[in-house]
């Protein structure tokens, strides 16, 4: 499902930049000898994009057009 944040209600929006802005920081600072709870912290962002949305297993999230976040 493709969802567009520029449709969503200003907190809405706000929320789910949230999450990936905390996901992709998540990848910056990955270290290897912690990556079972780097993965399941960014898996807990992902799930928490889905509560927010109410999104399936694949979702595209756009901003004004451009691609920003992919599961």
């Amino acid at each position: 499902m493709d969802v567009e944040l520029a449709n969503l209600d200003e907190k809405i929006r706000f929320d789910v930049k949230l999450q990936i802005s905390l996901y992709k920081t998540a990848i910056k600072v990955f270290r290897e000898d912690k990556r079972e709870e780097f993965e399941e912290y960014m898996q807990e962002r992902v799930d928490k994009i889905r509560e927010i949305l109410g999104l399936g297993e694949h979702f595209k999230i756009f901003e004004d057009g451009k691609l920003i976040f992919e599961v």
